[in-house]
């Protein structure tokens, strides 16, 4: 057991620190510096005890690095391991799990017979209170420094430390930016005359009413795991159609199953430093009325802002839209 710890109440002044080790009183062979804020102390120890007055800081950087490592490589990973998770089972395990490597943290190393500390044997408490497990030690740099000891209530060293909790941060917030980037948008539109369910690999994940005109607001915006999936539309009345489709990550897809002679296109329009382009059409060609978008869409079935021409003061930008209307009024050249 180790003896009772002291705290020596020191002054911001010179410190005279006794020439035998903090945590097993033998002869000093080497030190170690404790910090905190503005105050510094040189803290001496043989060469065995600074191994476990060291081991502290390396186990608290394992901890730390484990954490991290396990909470990017989760959160990219889980959701390609487990796609059909929900958003918060990922987010929640791969939080869980970053937190495992701090565990052991949680338990104190066993302290040797013969010594006082299993870490270190001198901390700051605050930048006038240094505890020590040694009482010789404290009692002997009381009286070389003029500082008054005594035996607080209770007191050990700190286990955890703010900068442990980066791995679960990290967690926290890559986690829903990794399975998001794994479970693509899919902007799905029903075109027929009745509503629509739709499936993915046999799992309903929809039902929509019907939307034959362009509107902001048509169809249903669904994230689904990336790959290889069976699509299958059933209208009201009608026979199920499937269809083979492939996700791609950080991609966003459209879905307009059954629209025949129906056309869809992108137009970029620039603004700012971009006016002088105006409005470029970029045809959709496809089958099966499932595409991947070259493109992130800004304007869904609506189209984006009239530009004022070029202005190079401003910087502007590209704004992208997606368009749809029945072939026959469609553009030129975005017919298939």
């Amino acid at each position: 057991m180790a003896a009772a710890l002291r705290v020596v109440k020191l002054e911001p002044a010179a410190l005279a620190t006794p020439d035998f080790c903090a945590c097993c009183s033998a002869t000093a062979a080497t030190s170690r510096c404790e910090r905190l804020g503005a105050r510094e102390i040189v803290v001496p120890y043989c060469v065995r005890c600074l191994r476990h007055a060291s081991a502290a800081g390396t186990r608290n950087l394992a901890a730390a690095v484990g954490s991290c490592l396990l909470a990017v490589t989760l959160a990219l990973a889980l959701p390609l391991a487990w796609p059909s998770a929900s958003l918060w089972v990922h987010v929640l395990s791969v939080v869980a799990v970053s937190c495992l490597p701090l565990v052991p943290r949680a338990f104190r190393p066993r302290i040797e017979p013969g010594h006082t500390a299993a870490e270190r044997a001198a901390w700051w408490r605050s930048e006038r209170e240094l505890c020590c497990t040694n009482p010789r030690f404290a009692e002997a740099l009381s009286a070389q420094s003029g500082a008054e000891v005594f035996e607080p209530s209770r007191g050990a060293e700190p286990r955890f430390f703010v900068w442990l909790v980066a791995g679960p941060l990290v967690a926290a917030v890559g986690a829903p930016s990794g399975w998001m980037f794994h479970h693509p948008v899919v902007r799905v539109l029903n075109l027929t005359d009745a509503r629509m369910t739709v499936s993915i690999d046999g799992r309903a994940v929809a039902s929509l009413e019907p939307s034959s005109a362009e509107n902001p607001t048509a169809g249903v915006e669904l994230r689904l795991p990336s790959g290889d999936h069976s699509m299958t539309t059933a209208v009201l009345g009608g026979e199920a159609v499937g269809t083979r489709v492939t996700l791609r990550s950080g991609a966003t897809h459209l879905f307009a199953p059954q629209s025949v002679g129906q056309c869809f296109w992108l137009e970029e329009t620039g603004y700012g430093r971009h006016g002088g382009r105006g409005t470029v059409v970029l045809p959709l060609a496809g089958a099966d009325g499932f595409w991947v978008l070259p493109r992130r869409v800004d304007t869904w079935f609506a189209p984006n802002p009239p530009a004022t021409g070029p202005d190079q003061r401003s910087s502007g930008g590209i704004l992208v839209a997606l368009r749809q209307s029945p072939c026959a009024r469609a553009p030129r050249g975005t017919a298939p």
